[in-house]
């Protein structure tokens, strides 16, 4: 499905999965109350980098999504979160992959991009830059750092978010913890540039599904590419999808924008909670199920 948008836009995901359907009211308040933040942060004169963060540290403060509060146990019984964030107008992402008691990651993955001169920080190393984060008093503390909530889903998921502000200025970003039991130490798409999350001057991606396959085809870098060479955003989102299926089991999805807030949603799982938010404050639904039907 595409939409034309007038800027600034704020899109959000909340991961191509199966989500159980007592659940679906909660998760659809959830992705629209983090456009919502995501659209003030823009109003009020912040930046597509403050939207993004701003929109994704909503999820992740939820048990909904395998995120922050939500996030999946690995096969030790321990919980190791991935974040990215990348401004497309610089080429510029900060990184973080498997840190521990940290239920903000997206935040921790901005100040590797502004505050370090790295791109990517794993590990124990994250978890002492958090500790440097919290001291300089660049964010703070607000939710206890273990995250020991029920499993809300059946299989993978992701949350992500794409802004794009009036100037034009693309961010995308993402927030994961993996499926559940997965291997200590297994880093998916979400953190890998390219892979789960991609954006430039052109357009920005945020995927969402099953890691390994969006790995394989680079599915971030390879939607905006299509656009860079002249499709429009429906037709790059559909041909990465194409080509994930032919290539790959599939079972992932993205949300596409461009810099003019031309907005692409595509995704072959059974379902992908969406809100996209505009200039007017408007709100576009998508769940595209037929037993999820558009609000």
């Amino acid at each position: 499905m595409v939409v034309l948008l007038q800027l600034p836009i704020v899109a959000v995901h909340g991961g191509a999965t199966v989500f159980e359907k007592k659940n679906h009211e909660a998760i659809l308040k959830a992705v629209r109350a983090a456009a919502k933040l995501g659209m003030q942060a823009l109003e009020k004169g912040g930046s597509a980098l403050d939207a993004v963060e701003a929109t994704i540290w909503v999820l992740e403060e939820t048990d909904l999504f395998t995120a922050g509060l939500g996030a999946s146990k690995n096969r030790d019984g321990e919980i190791e979160l991935d974040a990215m964030i990348m401004d497309g107008n610089r080429l510029q992402s900060g990184a973080v992959m498997a840190v521990q008691n940290i239920v903000h990651p997206i935040s921790l993955a901005r100040y590797v991009l502004e505050r370090t001169a790295n791109s990517q920080i794993v590990g124990s190393g994250a978890n002492k830059l958090y500790e440097q984060m919290l001291a300089e008093g660049y964010r703070k503390e607000t939710s206890v750092r273990k995250t020991e909530a029920p499993i809300m889903v059946k299989n993978y998921d992701t949350v992500g978010a794409v802004a794009v502000d009036r100037s034009g200025r693309i961010v995308s970003g993402s927030s994961t913890s993996g499926w559940p039991g997965k291997m200590p130490g297994r880093v998916g798409d979400s953190p890998i540039i390219g892979a789960g999350v991609y954006a430039n001057d052109v357009a920005g991606a945020s995927c969402t599904g099953k890691g390994e396959q969006i790995l394989r085809i680079t599915m971030g870098r390879m939607a905006v590419y299509h656009v860079e060479q002249g499709l429009s955003v429906q037709q790059a989102a559909e041909n990465v999808m194409t080509e994930l299926r032919q290539k790959t089991t599939g079972e992932a999805g993205l949300i596409l924008v461009n810099k003019f807030g031309d907005l692409a949603i595509d995704f072959d799982t059974t379902h992908m909670p969406v809100a996209v938010i505009s200039k007017d404050m408007s709100e576009v639904f998508y769940s595209m199920t037929p037993e999820w039907p558009i609000d």
